[in-house]
Parts: C-alpha cells; sequence; structure tokens
C-alpha cells in the first residue's frame, strides 16, 4: 500500500543530457536574434534575456536545479584561489595576443559581429550586472552542468575538461575562429580550476574578473 502512494522522486526525472539542452537552449536562440541588434541596449537585453532564460530553466526543472544550485565547501586555500585567477587572467590576455599574432588577419574574416561599445548608465550596468550574469550562467551551464551531463560518457578526467570547454567555445563561435581558440583553451582552465576547488564560485570569481579586465 505504501509502495503505490510513494510519489516519484522528481528530482531525477529528466536525464542530464535533456534538462542541460534545454537550459543551453535559450542561450542559444538570443545569439543570432541580439546580433542583428544595432542599439547596444537591444542587443544587451537579448543577451540577459537568453541568460536568464537559462538560469529559469534550471530553476524550473527539479533534477537540473539539483545539480546547478548544490553547494559544496571549497577544498583549497583563499591563496590558490588567488593564484588561480590570477592565472587564468593573464593567459586570457596572453592567449588573445599570441593566438591574433599568430594567425594574424585569417581570424579576422571568420568575426560574424564584435561586442557592442555602451556608454554612460548603460555601460555601468553592463560591466556591473551584465558581466556578473555572463560569469553566473556560463560557470553554471559550461561547468557545472555540463561536468554533470559529460560525466557518465566520459569521466571525469581529461575527457570531460576537453568536451566541455569545446562547447565552451561552440558558443562564442561569432567571436572568430582567434577568440573560440581563446575561450576553449580558457574553458579548460576554468573545468580544472572547478573540479580542484569543488565550489563553482571560484570559477565563477576567475570568469568574472577575466571579463572584467577584457571589457572595462
Amino acid at each position: 500500500m505504501s509502495g503505490a502512494n510513494k510519489k516519484p522522486d522528481l528530482s531525477r526525472s529528466t536525464p542530464a543530457p535533456a534538462w542541460f539542452l534545454a537550459a543551453l537552449l535559450p542561450m542559444v536562440v538570443s545569439q543570432p536574434v541580439r546580433l542583428q541588434q544595432l542599439d547596444p541596449a537591444a542587443w544587451v537585453a537579448w543577451d540577459y534575456a537568453g541568460r536568464i532564460g537559462a538560469l529559469a530553466v534550471l530553476v524550473t526543472i527539479p533534477a537540473a536545479r539539483l545539480v546547478a544550485f548544490e553547494k559544496f565547501r571549497l577544498a583549497i586555500s583563499w591563496w590558490e584561489v588567488a593564484l588561480w585567477t590570477f592565472a587564468i587572467v593573464l593567459a586570457d590576455r596572453f592567449l588573445s595576443g599570441f593566438v591574433g599574432t599568430l594567425l594574424g588577419p585569417a581570424l579576422v574574416n571568420t568575426r560574424i559581429a564584435a561586442y557592442p561599445v555602451t556608454t554612460g548608465w548603460l555601460h555601468i550596468v553592463d560591466i556591473v550586472f551584465g558581466l556578473l550574469l555572463v560569469a553566473a550562467s556560463e560557470e553554471l551551464l559550461f561547468r557545472r552542468c555540463a561536468r554533470h551531463a559529460l560525466q557518465p560518457y566520459l569521466g571525469n578526467g581529461v575527457a570531460m575538461i576537453v568536451a566541455s570547454a569545446l562547447l565552451f567555445g561552440a558558443y562564442h563561435w561569432w567571436t572568430g575562429s582567434g577568440n573560440v581558440i581563446t575561450v576553449t583553451l580558457i574553458g579548460v582552465m576554468l573545468m580544472a580550476f572547478y573540479v580542484r576547488s569543488k565550489a563553482l564560485w571560484p570559477a565563477m570569481l576567475a570568469h568574472y574578473v577575466t571579463n572584467i579586465v577584457a571589457f572595462a
């Protein structure tokens, strides 16, 4: 009798690859829409909409919420967090210049669009809130959720790290081959940082600081 009345475990009712793709969809769909916008405010609004939509999916689906927002204790020291963050920021600056110098003008032709130039209040909002939203949404999806979705097939080692980094790089397809290469390599570092630290917030912090240095 008790077995007949037992409620199903909704937290496990949706396979990880399914909810991962469902969460990624709003961010992917918003890309071609925002790339058509000439007004920086409209561009930014569509970008935010895609990211907030992804977070909404993660909150709405029980299986996704269980994974995405689980809390883990930091497994490394604060000094190591600072060193990893500094290394990732430095690597991003070095790789951006190195890849551009190495491959040169050939990469420029692969860029479909560029980030808009924001000014005034929009610039402040985008630097403070927008870049934080970017770091939070991308780390949740491409680090924590991607790791959970890929682990059953690739394990928790190099193959999983590389596969997640390739997904991260592919998401930036419109920024050109040079930036995709750089983003992919930074994705490897961010995933390695996440795996080592256990908690996700250090990778979010490193991502946010890297974007601040790049855009602010």
